[in-house]
């Protein structure tokens, strides 16, 4: 019908022609060669963080058992369905996204700068990373190209993933160490540092490489044990002042934290699985990233208690619950039982609203705490020589300063009491932590990571699905919902958005028809589906007894029955839970 319109009338706005897959006009002068590139810059950046950013806190933490949210069924924890993934309006940003890249390469290119030029390539090839480890075979050739048709074709992963790996090479490769800084106020992410730039783009090399490392074995070798042996030619993150962050404003780009309401927050206390595992192991962190619980129960026989032995309680809200909306925010007395956000990423007045402040809360991008457990990773599994044990130890010091996280400060006597450990010495020492310690090195490895990774993007979801580790459970309600959404296995992906389905439907069927190992008819063999980066993965998760509402519940005063089997339920299925246990 499009194609019928344009040759039937000609008296439509110019805009309605517009190829979206092409940079806007604003280049097509020219006399524009004095067109300064850090002018591009922040719009790059932004364009991309700002189409994830409220995904990466509405989704990701609540499929990967970071939260416990208690409203609408479609969540990730709730293991209904997960159009969260697909509603999220992703699609369009991104590639919106890869179009502000264009307009700062092209003038770069004019500039002769081949500083932006590499940044470009840089961040089109994140950008797209994410694309692809979301959906899978996505258009990468055709909107990338000189020349994108109206209509793009669909490419395998398995071509999109040695060209972003080698286009991150060239990049990193084009920056020296002595290239002078650029434009410091329009860099948002490293200050105008270009030796911060080479380092993203290896990092970023360690990140797919290992995420591709289960089907492409070799290729991932290669990779990281050429990086490895060089760390001229290709240096890496070396502490915290490396991360990747972009850095949000009060006035322009404030957090999707600070923009959040009262209510989303309430809708998303922590999960009990998270808050567990930080109490179990005394770990420093967690009264940074959690906020005390608001209220506290008396009877053990009746509700869930803190677990933490300090006298500032923390707790969680129960994980996974398939119920309804309404009986899923009773769980345990709801919200103000339920540790929130803390002040490291969300400071708020006594009535819950946020302080300016936490506009400028970082969106995180890359760690150097990430990029150590990937080489810890990496080692372990003999993709690389060198000592696990000190890239294993690194990252747990690295999140550790990252919060600036003390054993001796008052919040951590507030949460843990005398019962807290000394030092960092200590804490790695524990046989829940210590590497030699006889746990599983690859659990060790993914738990520390999951630990470090809270609200690092789309990342933690990525990695998990990847290895599965540590063992994340789903209730015995999802098994109902595999037909309409994930069910108890691990999301595999998203679907393909609505405005592809509309706007390039052959293009969209035929990858479904072929770009997975079975092909994509419904919701649930969507699911099913996997694409090429998990082709030797098995998304099944170890399963959990729910509690059945409202017998297995804590006791809810206005309900009259409730609570009658909670003591036993307790009992017999708590821990199970908690796969360290």
């Amino acid at each position: 019908m499009l194609l019928l319109g344009v040759s039937a009338c000609d008296t439509w706005d110019e805009d309605i022609n517009v190829n979206p897959n092409t940079p806007n006009g604003l280049l097509d002068d020219d006399n524009d060669n004095d067109v300064d590139p850090s002018v591009f810059l922040v719009p790059m950046l932004w364009s991309t963080v700002d189409g994830f950013d409220y995904l990466a806190w509405n989704v990701i933490p609540a499929v990967c058992e970071y939260h416990g949210k208690t409203k609408s069924l479609s969540q990730g924890n709730r293991h209904k369905s997960w159009h969260a993934f697909d509603d999220s309006g992703f699609w369009v940003p991104m590639y919106s996204a890869i179009r502000v890249v264009k307009n700062l390469r092209t003038v770069a290119i004019k500039a002769e700068d081949s500083r932006y030029e590499a940044i470009a390539d840089i961040w089109e090839s994140y950008t797209f990373s994410m694309l692809t480890n979301l959906y899978g075979d996505v258009p990468y050739f055709d909107p990338i190209s000189d020349d994108p048709p109206l209509l793009s074709l669909y490419d395998r992963q398995s071509d999109i993933y040695p060209a972003i790996l080698e286009k991150l090479k060239m990049a990193g490769e084009e920056l020296n160490r002595t290239d002078a800084p650029i434009n410091a106020s329009s860099d948002l992410i490293f200050g105008g540092d270009m030796l911060k730039w080479k380092k993203f783009s290896n990092m970023l090399r360690i990140r797919l490489a290992m995420y591709m490392s289960d089907v492409a074995t070799e290729e991932a070798k290669v990779i990281l044990q050429e990086i490895l042996a060089d760390p001229e030619a290709y240096p890496i993150m070396q502490s915290n002042d490396d991360n990747a962050t972009f850095k949000n404003d009060p006035i322009e780009r404030p957090s999707v934290l600070f923009k959040l309401s009262k209510g989303k927050i309430e809708e998303a206390p922590f999960s009990n699985v998270f808050i567990e595992r930080l109490i179990s192991l005394r770990d420093p962190r967690l009264p940074i990233m959690a906020k005390p619980v608001r209220q506290v129960h008396s009877n053990p026989d009746t509700h869930v208690l803190p677990s933490n032995p300090g006298a500032v309680k923390y707790a969680g809200q129960l994980y996974g619950i398939t119920t309804d909306n309404a009986h899923a925010s009773q769980w345990n007395g709801g919200f103000p039982f339920a540790s929130a956000l803390g002040d490291f990423f969300r400071k708020e007045d006594v009535t819950g609203q946020p302080l300016i402040e936490s506009a400028s809360t970082p969106t995180l991008i890359a760690l150097y705490a990430e990029q150590e457990f990937f080489l810890a990773e990496a080692i372990e599994r003999g993709f690389a020589t060198g000592d696990a044990q000190m890239h294993y130890e690194n990252g747990i010091q690295a999140s550790f300063d990252f919060y600036t996280a003390e054993f001796g400060s008052d919040g951590y006597e507030g949460a843990y009491g005398s019962e807290g450990v000394d030092s960092f010495d200590e804490y790695i020492n524990q046989t829940s932590v210590s590497y030699k310690g006889g746990r599983d090195k690859l659990t060790l490895i993914a738990e520390q990571k999951w630990l470090a990774s809270f609200f690092l993007g789309l990342e933690p979801y990525f990695d998990h699905r990847r290895t599965m580790l540590p063992e994340l459970r789903a209730s015995s309600g999802a098994e109902n919902f595999g037909p309409n959404g994930s069910g108890s296995k691990f999301p595999s992906r998203a679907a393909y958005s609505d405005a592809e389905l509309a706007n390039n439907p052959a293009n969209v069927e035929k990858a479904r028809a072929s770009g997975y190992d079975v092909p994509i008819k419904s919701d649930e063999s969507r699911n099913e589906a996997k694409m090429w980066i998990l082709q030797n993965s098995d998304l099944q998760m170890p399963i959990f007894q729910e509690p059945v509402y409202s017998s297995d519940y804590p006791i809810i005063q206005s309900i009259e029955g409730s609570g009658t089997d909670f003591k036993q339920w307790y009992d017999l299925h708590w821990k199970t839970m908690f796969w360290w246990e």
